[in-house]
């Protein structure tokens, strides 16, 4: 095992940026550029060799608000490590490349929640152990996986030889997010790693939609799990749903008829909702259910006009445009879309809206 301290002063700024330290913390200002190229960073000196452990303890704060939470990016050889994840809508998240260190950088991410807040000075830990990565803030771990890449290359000795002799370690706050490290370690160990944490031995294995819905905010899981229960089984002979989830974190619920329910991970995307796939054997029924819950309750048939995704104004020409109305209302919406909040609340008025279209889908079989 050797412990590396990493002195403050020796942390190395890109792009000539200012940093700052004062009273034996670094100050290092907020990104203010674009997330490309010209990416702010501070490099830690030297290569460091897997398996390994990162120790900082840092503080993160905005400078202006036109995010939710504030950021921590460490950078790995070709992968990255995000806390409170790089999306405008995410708030307390921790993002893992899934290609992490030696891969190409461009497979799909793994984002789970861990309801771990922002505020004063955290210690936080990484390790990159032979067998299993796992993250911990103020020793709450917040995420593990034993399926990121860098395991198996450590296990079948295909480690890149570009990486033999180590890999570089890069820290950053995110957009408007100005960083404070106090302290920082790199531990790396020839024998005797770190153990793995007891509470992560034995965990039963995680569906890809159980994993999902471990993406999206906390106070809305259970709602999503109830959604899928609905829309898999009470759906089933009326709508026919087929679930799926693609690789860039898309989940979708398709009906024969046309009819979709659509959902995204939390870390792209803070809304959920309804579309039709068009076509002349999946004739858009949008008009139809709107008429029927404006018969049978018209204040929510309002508030499910209110939701389409206007056209506004028409630009082009588009077959997949509707024109939905409503009394002496109407709007053209592409593909008859509908938008919901991931609020609790919402996910009531999602399967009144779905059980209104299933019975209109069922009338007309």
């Amino acid at each position: 095992m050797i412990i590396h301290p990493i002195p403050l002063e020796s942390l190395t700024p890109k792009n000539k940026i200012k940093i700052k330290l004062e009273n034996g913390e670094l100050h290092i200002p907020a990104e203010e550029a674009n997330l490309g190229k010209g990416r702010h960073h501070i490099t830690i000196p030297g290569k460091y060799k897997l398996p390994f452990r990162i120790d900082m303890t840092v503080k993160s704060k905005f400078i202006r608000t036109n995010q939710i939470a504030p950021q921590l990016r460490l950078y790995i050889g070709n992968g990255n490590v995000y806390f409170n994840g790089g999306h405008t809508s995410c708030t307390d998240i921790l993002t893992i490349t899934k290609s992490s260190i030696f891969g190409d950088n461009k497979t799909a991410n793994f984002v789970y929640y861990n309801d771990i807040p922002s505020k004063g000075f955290n210690d936080i830990s990484v390790i990159f152990s032979s067998k299993m990565m796992w993250a911990s803030v103020d020793d709450i771990i917040c995420y593990s996986s034993d399926k990121l890449a860098y395991i198996d290359m450590m296990r079948d000795h295909t480690i890149p030889d570009e990486f033999m002799d180590g890999v570089n370690i890069a820290i950053c706050g995110g957009t408007d997010t100005k960083l404070t490290i106090k302290s920082l370690t790199v531990t790396e160990y020839e024998k005797n790693e770190p153990e793995i944490p007891n509470e992560l031995l034995n965990l039963p294995g995680l569906s890809a939609f159980e994993m999902f819905v471990k993406g999206l905010p906390p106070i809305i899981q259970d709602e999503m799990f109830k959604l899928d229960e609905y829309l898999m089984n009470d759906m089933k002979k009326s709508l026919k749903f087929r679930r799926t989830i693609d690789k860039n974190g898309h989940l979708t619920y398709v009906s024969p008829s046309g009819f979709q329910y659509g959902i995204r991970e939390f870390g792209v995307g803070e809304y959920h909702g309804t579309s039709w796939v068009q076509s002349p054997k999946k004739p858009d029924l949008t008009n139809e259910i709107i008429k029927k819950l404006a018969e049978e309750s018209p204040e929510f048939a309002e508030k499910i006009y209110d939701k389409l995704q206007v056209c506004n104004p028409p630009t082009r020409e588009c077959k997949q445009r509707t024109k939905v109305e409503l009394k002496s209302k109407s709007a053209n919406v592409c593909m008859s879309k509908t938008v919901f909040k991931m609020l609790p609340s919402e996910y009531d008025d999602v399967k009144k809206y779905i059980t209104a279209v299933s019975e209109v889908v069922k009338a007309r079989n």
